[in-house]
């Protein structure tokens, strides 16, 4: 009679979730760039480390575009221009020599990884207060939260650093060591200018569990908050007025009705005397704050949403997204804001457990936390968060959006064939889902927005190539409005461009043309069908 196969023991359920949870996070990240989901914040952070290779560190045009002077000023994108006055990320300047041995794959390789690792230092964090299976499961549900995988399978962001750092710290406090405590929390707020309030958290929550470690409480949350005051209000204003003009007013002008520009400080004033505004912003919408904080709370079947250690630790951040609005939805769980409160949202359950740790000796408890987890991979891959699994999932159901991952293999190949006629060097503009594999160089702008570029004398100038895929913008247009606006705008602006810019080539939809070339004539033949209204 054979032996019953032997079950793994949590350590080793643990390397295999990560494993496959790292696994299934490159490939996606690799599919992305190679069928164009990856888009323009990939672009941005590409083309920001890029420069710093050549010396210019956190410059960039693609974040220039999104500059106040070009949204509110109508000025062209400028070279020279620094992202650390639209976001202060010295951080990001540990992985420039990565962009130079890895090229556009140094970004995947290092959120995918980073992320892994978060979780093993969440394990490792949870082994130091919880038995072996329990600490396993938390670590489990971490690599199977949607709040987790969908940040994880999108467009690279700077927060991606902050689960590992923050759960870095919480085990150096365990420890109780001084130096270890200030070297994690070192990097922190250096991460973005708004991740500091995770230190705020974090003293707030030492202060009141561990009283005794008041001065360490008081330390964290003076650093992380001044920190945060300093770099919006002084720091990021000496690169531009983007945090003032465009992020407060954007995010917060509920607050401040009437007004233009307003610094950090001055929203938080006026905001505070307006508590009846607070209020109705802190469950306004109801039903998608309620979705958002269900979602949050899935896989960890709901623990986080009754642990007071819990809130405490993720009070701070999550309050401000509670409170900001903007076109990029602060309560989606499936984009880089969550990652604000992923670190607390974990953390503070290990607490909770270590309280009712008996409680996970039931059967029926741990089937019913897998099929938790197993429901929040099923909503994950159901949300089809960033475009990143396309290939399965179509992008709408009425009107009827989905292509095959054979079709989209082969426009992507196509693209890529059609971008290799642009020299390394040259300058560009380019519409989204190409910008990604066009970072790499001084100058990328935004196609259809537009050709002209601001030197560094500040003299306008004209990109000397343009790279367009109009076979997207006509795939996505008839379920989407913004991209059906930005087909029309992109063949108004080729019938216009017609005489100065010639094209060279036409594939599957994606057109290149050259500054002062003539056409060639079949590829103009292949442009005109994609032309007509």
């Amino acid at each position: 009679m054979s032996a019953a196969p032997q079950r793994l023991s949590p350590q080793r359920r643990v390397l295999l979730a990560a494993a496959l949870f790292a696994l299934v996070g490159l490939l996606l990240q690799w599919w992305r760039l190679q069928v164009l989901t990856a888009s323009y914040d990939q672009g941005i952070f590409l083309q920001v480390l890029w420069n710093g290779l050549r010396g210019h560190p956190f410059e960039s045009t693609l974040s220039s575009q999104l500059s106040t002077n070009v949204v509110h000023g109508g000025q062209w994108p400028a070279l020279g221009y620094h992202r650390l006055g639209q976001h202060f990320t010295p951080v990001l300047a540990l992985w420039i020599p990565l962009v130079g041995l890895l090229g556009i794959w140094a970004l995947p390789v290092v959120q995918v990884g980073l992320m892994t690792g978060a979780g093993l230092v969440l394990h490792r964090l949870a082994r130091q207060r919880l038995e072996p299976g329990l600490a396993a499961m938390l670590t489990i549900a971490f690599y199977g939260a949607n709040a987790v995988l969908g940040p994880t399978w999108g467009n690279f962001t700077d927060l991606c650093q902050l689960p590992i750092c923050v759960f870095a710290l919480l085990l150096a406090l365990e420890h109780r060591r001084p130096w270890l405590i200030a070297l994690a929390a070192l990097p922190i707020p250096l991460i973005r200018e708004d991740t500091g309030v995770l230190l705020v958290g974090i003293g707030l929550w030492l202060a009141i569990r561990q009283r005794e470690r008041w001065p360490v409480a008081l330390a964290l949350a003076l650093y992380g908050g001044a920190w945060v005051v300093i770099v919006t209000n002084v720091l990021m204003p000496l690169f531009s007025d983007d945090n003032s003009r465009r992020f407060m007013v954007e995010n917060f002008g509920q607050y401040i009705p009437g007004q233009e520009q307003a610094s950090s400080l001055e929203v938080l004033r006026q905001a505070l005397g307006q508590p009846l505004t607070l209020l109705r912003e802190l469950v306004s919408p109801p039903g998608q704050t309620l979705r958002y904080l269900l979602g949050q709370g899935l896989p960890l079947m709901l623990v986080p949403l009754v642990a007071l250690d819990s809130w405490l630790l993720m009070g701070v951040p999550m309050l401000g997204l509670l409170l900001a609005q903007g076109s990029n939805n602060p309560l989606s769980i499936n984009i880089r804001y969550t990652l604000l409160v992923v670190p607390g949202l974990f953390a503070g359950t290990v607490l909770w457990w270590e309280r009712h740790g008996q409680a996970f000796q039931s059967r029926r408890l741990r089937a019913v936390w897998a099929g938790c987890i197993a429901l929040s991979l099923l909503f994950t891959v159901g949300g089809n968060p960033n475009r990143s699994l396309s290939f399965l999932i179509p992008d709408s159901v009425q009107p009827w959006v989905y292509s095959s991952p054979l079709a989209q293999w082969h426009h992507g190949q196509q693209a890529h064939q059609a971008l290799q006629l642009i020299p390394a060097g040259a300058s560009v503009a380019a519409n989204t889902p190409l910008v990604p594999h066009l970072a790499r160089r001084e100058v990328l702008v935004r196609f259809p927005d537009g050709v002209t570029y601001l030197d560094r004398a500040g003299q306008e100038r004209q990109v000397e190539w343009i790279a367009v895929d109009l076979d997207w913008f006509q795939r996505y247009g008839v379920a989407f409005r913004r991209d059906q606006r930005a087909l029309e705008r992109s063949q108004e602006q080729l019938r216009e461009l017609a005489g100065r810019y010639g094209v060279q080539t036409v594939r599957d939809g994606v057109a290149v043309l050259q500054r002062d070339r003539a056409d060639n004539p079949a590829a103009r033949r292949a442009l005109a069908p994609w032309l007509e209204p």
